[in-house]
């Protein structure tokens, strides 16, 4: 990925190649704490609302550096 480029939340799932179901379950144990696919749901359609400890979380299991996700809508 060219540098200063940035992705959508839902563009890093799909190249992770993880359903919103499994990137809940990475969440879930990322965090130690049950997180629902409507949740995943909701901040890839409102990438505004995404709390920084869930960005953290996101760029982790996606495998990618959190400058390289877009948190804007």
């Amino acid at each position: 990925m060219p540098k200063g480029t940035r992705i959508s939340l839902k563009a890093a799932r799909t190249n992770a190649n993880m359903t919103q179901e499994e990137a809940a379950n990475e969440l879930s144990k990322y965090f130690g704490m049950k997180i629902s696919r409507q949740r995943v749901m909701n901040y890839e359609a409102h990438p505004e609302s995404t709390p920084p400890a869930f960005g953290h979380g996101f760029a982790a299991i996606y495998k990618l550096p959190l400058e390289a996700i877009n948190f804007t809508n």
